[in-house]
């Protein structure tokens, strides 16, 4: 077990330092000018595609910084036997800057399918609804952690037991994350949502991508 848990912790580290360096990005407030949204302000049946809070920036920093760290880990382990025989990687057959960047990135894709739902239901940015609120926070909090080990799985077959360990221990930090951005004032919503029943998806406009 002692071993499956250090496997882990090796897996999750890029995701996790990639994370912290988000939340230090927006409490400086750098990297302004990437800060772009993903959508490009397009609304869809009057409503933002994704919203304002997933922006360019958020991509950049997460797969940057978990393929540099992903590369750290790699020197590292080339010059420590202990981190080898932890290590659930060999990096002469994997390129820890490509494995890096697709946990980063898997991290970034796997929330866009939440906010556009939540978009469409009428649910600010960092807010849920009152309706199963509790099934929509984990919800909320387990669909980057999919992604980042659905992009691992290209990378390493973990086994059950290790996939089920990464899934509990990264949830548990990305809350423990999410808390503190909340704590920070990082999370807030900043656009008002349009008056629609949450109970289902929304029908009204076009139906295609416009301008507010």
């Amino acid at each position: 077990m002692k071993k499956i848990a250090g496997r882990v912790a090796w897996m999750i580290t890029p995701v996790l330092v990639a994370g912290l360096g988000q939340v230090a990005i927006l409490r400086t407030g750098k990297l302004g000018p990437l800060a772009v949204p993903l959508d490009h302000g397009l609304h869809w049946r009057g409503k933002p595609v994704l919203g304002p809070r997933k922006t360019w920036r958020g991509v950049v920093v997460m797969t940057t910084v978990s393929a540099l760290t992903a590369r750290a880990q790699a020197t590292a382990a080339r010059h420590s036997r202990t981190l080898r025989a932890i290590c659930p990687f060999d990096y002469q057959e994997v390129n820890p800057w490509l494995l890096g960047g697709a946990l980063g990135l898997g991290y970034c894709i796997a929330e866009l399918p939440n906010s556009f739902v939540k978009r469409r239901l009428g649910i600010p940015p960092a807010q849920a609804s009152q309706r199963f609120h509790t099934l929509q926070y984990l919800i909320d909090q387990s669909d980057s952690v999919i992604g980042c080990l659905i992009a691992l799985r290209f990378f390493y077959r973990q086994s059950w037991s290790e996939a089920g360990l990464a899934f509990a221990t990264g949830l548990t930090f990305h809350v423990a994350v999410d808390g503190l951005m909340h704590a920070l004032g990082l999370k807030r919503s900043n656009y008002k949502p349009s008056q629609v029943t949450p109970s289902a998806l929304a029908t009204a406009g076009t139906g295609r991508l416009s301008r507010p």
